[in-house]
């Protein structure tokens, strides 16, 4: 028997914010031993849960391709196929663990398990940390025991505010007290301004391509661009890069409590993962929407922080003329702006920080426990 089964991925952010609860569960003292993620065989789970402690399983179920091309259309052939086995293994794996509570992130990868605890009574928990929820929790949590959300308001049945699930590291984060040693091994100067860009778990080529008028806009200054791109483009040419600025690219970044300590500013999108940290570590940011994402979810997200002067909103057409270029450069600039807006990020993440999440996934593992306890 375990205590909890943590299920969802696809995406790294479905992935990071399961591997965030299961790092909330064994501060809250359960064993790493009595916890388990369930994810998809085809995602980025197997590559991101490789330095966990925690236990995985993962099952044949994939995504709707939405490309016609012959590859996806033979991949969405095989999603009935691939569903249907992943349920009868989702009913074995409960049935073998018996777990307190299931906890879903959400996305396609979460639906064999969740669907497996509510037909086995087992006490589902949605975890919704997008201000419009995705298709897969709107439809379990119809039936889940609560719904711990994000942000207020939600239309979400039995919803509970608990804010995001952010990972350990940043949750704990010092930023000003780390910036030393983060710009040290980063190898920037210390008094150098430093903008980071980065675009999601895959990069944006609509990010990439305004750091060409970045570079330009901060020409003659010591600054600092740090460009997370995405490894699908880091093989791209490389910008011309002008006197006085430092250019760095990556494809992929690992130590972002290292690099969230050492910049000025962020240039991101605004996934919900990318919301919850900048308001957890306290940073100032200009955030871009993803125009095609769901519902536009990413443009409420941002706005969350805009809104109430924790960042400023631009979108992909800014991007494009130069606008967002030049509206970054001008606040790295601006040192005393870019300290306001970081303070206020911050203050907004209090309940990310918080032990809401733990307690309301106890709570509704208990609730169960004490109800079975009853009725016997």
């Amino acid at each position: 028997m375990v205590y909890a089964v943590v299920t969802g991925g696809g995406t790294s952010g479905h992935v990071i914010p399961a591997m965030a609860i299961c790092e909330l569960l064994v501060e809250a003292g359960h064993s790493a031993s009595d916890i388990r993620y369930v994810g998809s065989r085809r995602g980025v789970e197997q590559e991101l849960m490789k330095s966990s402690q925690i236990s995985a399983e993962y099952l044949p179920i994939s995504g709707l391709q939405r490309s016609w091309n012959l590859q996806g259309m033979a991949r969405n052939a095989l999603l009935p196929v691939r569903l249907l086995r992943s349920r009868i293994l989702a009913r074995g794996l409960i049935k073998m663990w018996r777990p307190s509570v299931v906890i879903s992130v959400g996305g396609y990868a979460s639906e064999p398990m969740s669907r497996a605890a509510l037909t086995a009574h087992v006490p589902l928990v949605c975890v919704s940390y997008d201000r419009i929820p995705g298709l897969a929790t709107r439809r379990q949590a119809k039936q889940a025991s609560i719904s711990a959300v994000a942000f207020e308001g939600s239309s979400l049945p039995r919803s509970v505010l608990t804010g995001a699930p952010v990972r350990k590291q940043l949750r704990a984060l010092n930023v000003a007290s780390s910036r030393a040693s983060a710009r040290s091994e980063l190898g920037i100067s210390p008094d150098a301004r430093m903008v980071v860009v980065m675009g999601g778990s895959l990069g944006s080529g609509v990010l990439n391509s305004m750091v060409t008028d970045l570079l330009r806009e901060l020409a003659g200054t010591q600054s600092v661009v740090y460009h997370i791109c995405g490894e699908r483009f880091v093989r791209d040419p490389m910008p011309h890069v002008p006197a006085g600025v430092q250019y760095m690219r990556v494809g992929y970044e690992d130590r972002m409590a290292t690099v969230y300590s050492a910049l000025d500013v962020l240039v991101s999108r605004a996934g919900a993962s990318s919301v919850a940290e900048i308001a957890t570590v306290g940073v100032a940011a200009v955030l871009i929407p993803w125009p095609d994402a769901a519902d536009g979810h990413q443009e409420l997200n941002a706005r969350w922080l805009t809104d109430g002067g924790a960042g400023i909103l631009m979108d992909d057409v800014a991007c494009a003329d130069g606008r967002t270029a030049a509206e970054v450069a001008k606040l790295l600039a601006d040192g005393g702006r870019v300290k306001a807006m970081a303070h206020t990020a911050y203050q907004l993440g209090t309940l990310h920080r918080s032990s809401a999440l733990i307690d309301a996934i106890e709570g509704a593992a208990h609730a169960t426990v004490a109800r079975g306890t009853m009725d016997d």
